[in-house]
């Protein structure tokens, strides 16, 4: 049903932009057992109970973001602000010719482990 959705959410969207945007899907939907996904029509965001990451393609562009309990440095990342006390959202934008990197990858990990369940859940 998803790929569905995700077929229909691409359909207006720049085609060399699907490619990164599918790269980080698929690592979003790695990052652990019980990852679901919501398409909307403006975004597409993984959550275990609570949402860890999410894209949209814009232009040409990939903006993702991966929420964490900590800000992150990298090449790619655009801003990092506290959408709670504990969570932090890192941003980053990535070309069409640019990969999901490693670094992200174990990030989008930690942030299924560690922000996926809700971090009131986690701290019990």
């Amino acid at each position: 049903m998803s790929d569905e959705y995700i077929r229909g959410y691409l359909s207006d969207k720049t085609p060399s932009a699907v490619p990164v945007f599918m790269a980080f899907r698929d690592h979003a939907l790695a990052a652990g057992e019980d990852v679901s996904e919501k398409v909307s029509r403006t975004m597409v965001a993984w959550k275990r109970t609570r949402s860890f990451a999410t894209a949209y393609v814009k232009g040409r562009y990939l903006e993702c973001s991966i929420d964490l309990l900590h800000p992150v440095e990298h090449r790619h990342l655009r801003a990092s602000f506290h959408t709670t006390k504990k969570v932090v959202t890192n941003r980053f934008t990535l070309e069409p010719d640019e990969e999901v990197d490693a670094e992200m990858q174990a990030w989008l990990r930690e942030a299924y482990a560690d922000v996926g369940l809700g971090t009131a859940k986690r701290d019990r």
